[in-house]
């Protein structure tokens, strides 16, 4: 049986999210070896400045991808969130496993919960406010609170809806963030709920625990806080020549995830976005005898200030996934959105 070589990024989540993936791969290939080779990346060792003005998506992943070409690893698992909407020629997403929680949480410490009197749980976050308008995870925060994320698009929707909030860039990984978070650097987080789970750290009712530190993960519905596009989908990248490998990892792809992704990239990839600027992409499916019968895309582009958002949504066949992407992204533009891409292309 073949062996793989698995390029990662060395920070917690990469390494178990590739562990995850190496181990599925084992346990679907009896007799399949899988090694990791950790690989470090621009994004990893740029630390100290905000992702918006060190670079584009590919900080990331260009010298796991490099490594792919070089024929020094034969996969690589990513966070698809992180990937430029375009690959290098010659490499190929072979296969997107079943998609994570998409949406984003507000993560606060769980003596501040306790304090403003929410005795809800996650479960009931999109339902119950304490504030109108608002679910329980953003009327937490007090006036003015300190929130960090390095995310243009949650700033620009947090402003939309909590325009007193102080907003902070904050880097690192997740054990580093919630580190800062314990100290006081910051009243909140905005993260990743996927991420969350994957690193194993949310507990019942949302409790997340950290270097001996308690916190509390509290939802925010995809409604308010549109998820970037692929937020909490894996991408394996291989080589578009390895028909071996491909055949392999055809085992680790889920239908409707792969539709989904699809179209919200191609959304991304006409609208020529990327972390420098604000853009939200998310498609669901509507399911029927366990298939995608019809695909569901929602899109915003913001201004960085929150005043404007331009918001539209699709519908349409599964099979017509990237054209939809397309379509929404032409829509979106012919409201507005060509306006504030091109004040950004100004600012750059």
């Amino acid at each position: 049986m073949k062996k793989l070589i698995l390029g990662t990024r060395g920070s917690r989540l990469a390494l178990a999210q590739s562990e995850l993936m190496a181990a599925t791969l084992r346990a679907l290939h009896p007799g399949l070896e899988v090694a990791l080779q950790v690989i470090s990346t621009k994004g990893d060792r740029v630390l100290d400045v905000a992702l918006s003005a060190v670079g584009d998506k590919g900080l990331f992943v260009k010298e796991l991808e490099q490594a792919l070409l070089d024929h020094q690893v034969d996969l690589c698992v990513h966070s698809c969130k992180d990937l430029p909407s375009q690959l290098p020629a010659g490499l190929v997403l072979a296969a997107f496993p079943e998609r994570a929680d998409p949406r984003d949480v507000l993560v606060v410490g769980d003596k501040e919960t306790r304090r403003q009197g929410d005795k809800e749980t996650p479960d009931g976050a999109d339902e119950r406010s304490l504030s109108p308008g608002l679910p329980v995870s953003l009327s937490v925060l007090q006036q003015g609170a300190i929130v960090g994320t390095s995310s243009l698009r949650r700033a620009s929707q947090l402003r939309a809806v909590r325009p007193d909030l102080e907003l902070r860039d904050v880097r690192g990984n997740v054990d580093t963030r919630l580190r800062k978070l314990a100290a006081g650097q910051y009243d909140a987080l905005v993260l990743a709920a996927a991420g969350l789970d994957r690193l194993g750290l949310v507990g019942a009712g949302g409790r997340v625990e950290s270097d001996g530190a308690a916190f509390v993960a509290q939802p925010i519905p995809a409604a308010l806080m549109l998820p970037a596009v692929a937020q909490g989908t894996l991408a394996i990248e291989c080589r578009a020549n390895d028909a071996s490998t491909l055949a392999l990892l055809t085992s680790l792809d889920h239908a409707a995830t792969r539709v989904a992704t699809l179209a919200e990239r191609a959304f991304l990839r006409h609208l020529e976005g990327g972390c420098q600027v604000p853009i939200a992409g998310y498609a669901k499916c509507k399911m029927q005898n366990a298939k995608c019968k019809i695909l569901h895309l929602f899109g915003l582009v913001g201004s960085l200030d929150g005043s404007v958002m331009v918001r539209g949504e699709l519908a349409g066949a599964p099979e017509t996934a990237e054209e939809l992407g397309i379509a929404l992204a032409e829509q979106l533009i012919a409201q507005g959105a060509g306006e504030i891409l091109a004040a950004f292309a100004t600012r750059a």
